[in-house]
Order: structure tokens, then C-alpha cells, then sequence
């Protein structure tokens, strides 16, 4: 069953990253880079803070499930902390608003960015809310579940994103229309949710949970940093428009980041107990299928993003966007190493070395601040939009090469990286296309005609070279068994 919740998981952000793909293109045409970066800076304004939301209770509910402790007591224990401390983090965000405006005196480029702002704050807090339901059924690795409700909400809000964009309204519509999706899924939520025990509270577990998620909440302080303040550094260094290059870029790349999320929820849980359970064949099985599926088939979209950036670019958003190329380039290779990470971070906490990771996450945002200082200030290298993209690109490399150092080590029986002669391939046959592709000058037809040779050059080398099998293949096309999938989504949604 693990196999079919891994290509919910795959199939339903890869639709999901085609459906926001799709809204970006239309919204970002019609309003411009300007409008994009007032909504991508307001939600990650908000988002800086999110850390406080979870305090780590997040990981430490889904350890202590998944470890067989009482679920309703978890429950019950952990709805009441996540209702505290989501109302602390409004209370936070509000105060650093209001020292900053009324204090300080810190103005942002026009008024737009302040409303933007307050009602991206009322939305991360119902969205926040909204983590009860989906950490419990993250902890019992019920993924139609979490997958379900997400996609319908991520669908009503490129719906509604799109219609008010035709009708002329910018950046605080655009973020109503987030806010209205949000709500109108809560009656999905309670549904789902309604049959699964909450009891009391517990202040034995409470301190248990706190006891787990302390190190963690280090952690998740430097995520946060690093996934959230890039669009506000570049905000405060530069301006709207260049926060709108980025997070074009960023969204194009989002579908490497959907599907890290999703195995991501999955691995936590599944390696927690193999570990406890000392079945380290199981965890180098699943390792190995992740990698050789992500280098098989995820590898050469990334390497076809970086070569062909601007071509996709012009078609996906046109000439307003023009900087964003170089940008979606780093910023797509950045994330697939992140994706290839993800095993190795996973088994460290899966072995409970909390303390171990908040020590690397710590020195990785010092690092990823350093280096973001040092190129994008206007002050020293001043590359904007592309300095911020590779801070990240340097900070998911230092993370991958610890992490896996730290796995080696910690789990000898662990088989780090099985998947290398797959990489290695990539980048040589990627180097070849770049340069040939840059021989040409081609029109959109040419361009069309050299993606799909880049293509099929790309899987025909690796079958005649045995490097991608029939195997990689048959499991890649389980995504399309409907029937398999019916049946897993049907009992899992069944009410208990």
C-alpha cells in the first residue's frame, strides 16, 4: 500500500503544480511581475513567523502515533496546544507589524502591501488550524486524506484567482481569493476528521510532546528563515518587481517541491518505525525506489528547465518576465537537491537525533544568510534576484553532503546515494544538449521540435545504456492503474 500513497502523493501534486502552473501564466500576464511580488512578499511576511504556529508539535504528533502511543489522548493534547499557539503567532506577527509601522516608521512601496499582509495573517492562521486533522492523518500515513482536501482547495483558488483577474483587481483580490479558498474547505476537513477520538488533555504528554519538539522547533526557525525570508530580503534590498521575477521562478519550480513534500510526510513516519523496528532492508528498498523514480524520470525535467529556461519562460509568462530565466534555472536544481536530500534529513529525525539536526539547520542558515548578504546587497555583488537563488542552491548542498555524512554514521546499514551513475549520466548528456542547443538560433518551432529530441535522446540513451529499465518504467506507469488507486482512496476515505 505504501507504493500507492507515494503516487497519490506524486500524481495529485503533479496535477496540482499543472493547475497552479496554469493560474500563475494567466494571472501573472494580465497583472505583471509588480503585482505577483506584492502577494509573494505578503505571504512570505506572515510566513516568517510560522515557526511559532507549530513549535515543532507537528513532528513530535506524528513520532508519538506512529510509536503507538494512546491516539486519543494525542489528539486531544495536541489540538489544544496547536490552538495556543496558533493564537500566539497571530498575536507575534500583529506586534512585529505594528513596531515596524508605528514605531519605526517602516513603509512598504504602496498600501496594498499592508492589507495584503493582514489578510494573508487571517489565512495562515485558519490554514494553520486546519494541521490537527491532516498531522493525524500524516502520523497514520493516510494520504488521500491529507491529498484530497488540499487539491480541492488549491483548485477553487486558481479558479477564483484567474475570474478576478480577468475582472481587472490586483494584488489584495488575489488574496482574498487564497482566503476564500481556505475557508470553503473547512466543511471537507470536519468531515474527514469526525470520526477519529480527541480526548483530554494530558500535561504528562504535553511535556512529552514538548520534550520531542524543542529541537525541532530549531528546525523549523531556520526553514523558515531559509524558505520565507529570501522574498523578504529581496523585498528590502530591491523591489516588488524583482520579489515578482523570483517567485515566478520559484512557482514554475514548486512541482519538484510538491513531490518532496508528499514523500517527505511519508518517510517521517514510515523510517520512525522500521528504525525502532530495526528493519533497515525495508528503508533501503524504499530509498532506493525514491532515488532511482526521482533520477529516472524527475532528473530530466530539472536539467530540461535549466537548459531550455528561457523558452519556458516566454511561453509560461511572457515577455514581462524576462529576468526570471537565470533565476528558475538555480532555483529549479536548488530544489531537486533538496529532493534528494529528503531520505537522509528524514532518517535522522526518524532515529529521533533531533538535537544532531537543529545543530546542521542552525549552521545552514547562518550560512544561507551570509551568502544571501554577501550577493544580493546593492552594496557588494548586487545579483538581485539570482544572489538569493544561489544561497539556496549553496545551503541544499551543504545540507545534502552533512545529512548523508550524519546517516552513514548514525546507521551504518543505511546505502547512501544508490542512485549516482543515474546522476552522473544526467549531467553529461545535459552538458552535451546545452551546448548543441546553444549552437542554433531557433523559433518557437525549432524549440518545440529540440525539447522533444531532448526527450526522447534522453530516455533512449539511458535504456541502451540499461541505466533506466522496463522495471523504472512499469512502476512509473502504476500512476495511471485507476484501478489500484480507486481502491486504495475508497477504504482509506471510509469513516470510521
Amino acid at each position: 500500500m505504501i507504493a500507492q500513497k507515494l503516487i497519490l502523493g506524486y500524481s495529485s501534486r503533479i496535477v496540482s503544480q499543472v493547475l497552479q502552473m496554469l493560474g500563475m501564466l494567466i494571472v501573472a500576464r494580465i497583472l505583471g511581475p509588480s503585482v505577483t511580488g506584492t502577494v509573494a512578499f505578503g505571504l512570505a511576511f506572515v510566513s516568517m513567523f510560522l515557526f511559532i504556529s507549530d513549535f515543532g508539535l507537528s513532528s513530535a504528533h506524528i513520532k508519538l502515533i506512529s510509536e503507538g502511543q494512546d491516539e486519543s489522548k494525542c489528539n486531544g493534547t495536541f489540538a489544544r496546544l496547536k490552538l495556543l499557539l496558533t493564537g500566539v503567532y497571530v498575536l507575534v506577527v500583529l506586534g512585529f507589524y505594528a513596531a515596524q509601522k508605528f514605531i519605526f516608521g517602516v513603509t512598504f512601496e504602496s498600501p496594498d502591501h499592508d492589507y495584503v499582509i493582514l489578510i494573508y495573517l487571517v489565512l495562515v492562521a485558519v490554514n494553520q488550524l486546519y494541521f490537527i486533522p491532516t498531522t493525524t492523518f500524516a502520523a497514520k500515513t493516510e494520504q488521500a486524506k491529507q491529498d484530497i482536501p488540499a487539491f480541492i482547495q488549491l483548485f477553487i483558488y486558481q479558479v477564483l484567482r484567474v475570474i478576478v483577474a480577468f475582472l481587472g483587481y490586483k494584488a489584495i483580490a488575489q488574496s482574498l481569493s487564497n482566503l476564500a479558498a481556505v475557508i470553503l474547505v473547512f466543511p471537507i476537513y470536519w468531515y474527514l476528521f469526525r470520526g477519529y477520538p480527541v480526548g483530554q488533555y494530558d500535561k504528562k504528554l504535553a511535556k512529552l510532546y514538548f520534550n520531542i519538539s524543542v529541537p525541532v522547533f530549531i528546525v523549523l526557525i531556520a526553514q523558515t528563515v531559509i524558505y520565507s525570508t529570501d522574498r523578504v530580503i529581496l523585498q528590502y534590498l530591491t523591489n516588488s518587481d524583482e520579489v515578482g521575477y523570483y517567485a515566478a521562478g520559484f512557482s514554475i519550480s514548486q512541482f519538484v517541491r510538491l513531490i518532496e513534500s508528499s514523500a517527505g510526510i511519508l518517510f517521517f513516519p514510515f523510517f520512525s518505525k522500521n528504525i525502532t523496528e530495526g528493519e533497515f532492508g525495508k528503508i533501503n528498498s524504499s530509498i532506493k525506489k525514491y532515488e532511482r523514480f526521482n533520477l529516472s524520470f524527475v532528473l530530466p525535467l530539472v536539467f530540461y528547465i535549466m537548459i531550455f529556461s528561457e523558452f519556458v519562460v516566454s511561453i509560461a509568462l511572457g515577455p514581462k518576465f524576462a529576468k526570471t530565466p537565470p533565476m528558475l534555472a538555480v532555483i529549479t536544481i536548488s530544489m531537486f537537491i533538496s529532493l534528494i536530500n529528503l531520505p537522509y534529513i528524514n532518517i535522522i529525525s526518524g532515529k529521533g537525533l533531533f538535537k544532531q539536526s537543529a545543530t546542521v539547520y542552525v549552521i545552514g542558515t547562518v550560512f544561507f544568510l551570509i551568502f544571501s548578504f554577501l550577493l544580493v546587497s546593492p552594496f557588494l555583488l548586487g545579483l538581485k534576484g539570482i544572489g538569493i537563488a544561489l544561497s539556496l542552491l549553496c545551503t541544499n548542498i551543504f545540507f545534502g553532503v552533512v545529512f548523508m555524512i550524519y546517516s552513514k554514521k548514525e546507521l551504518n546499514s543505511i546505502i547512501i546515494f544508490q542512485g549516482k551513475y543515474l546522476m552522473l549520466y544526467g549531467i553529461i548528456y545535459s552538458i552535451a544538449a546545452y551546448y548543441i542547443y546553444n549552437m542554433f538560433s531557433l523559433g518557437l518551432i525549432g524549440k518545440i521540435i529540440s525539447s522533444a529530441v531532448y526527450f526522447a535522446g534522453y530516455f533512449g540513451f539511458a535504456l541502451l545504456f540499461r541505466l533506466i529499465t522496463i522495471e523504472d518504467w512499469k512502476m512509473t506507469l502504476e500512476i495511471i492503474n485507476v484501478k489500484k488507486m480507486y481502491n486504495y482512496v475508497n477504504t482509506e476515505l471510509k469513516i470510521k
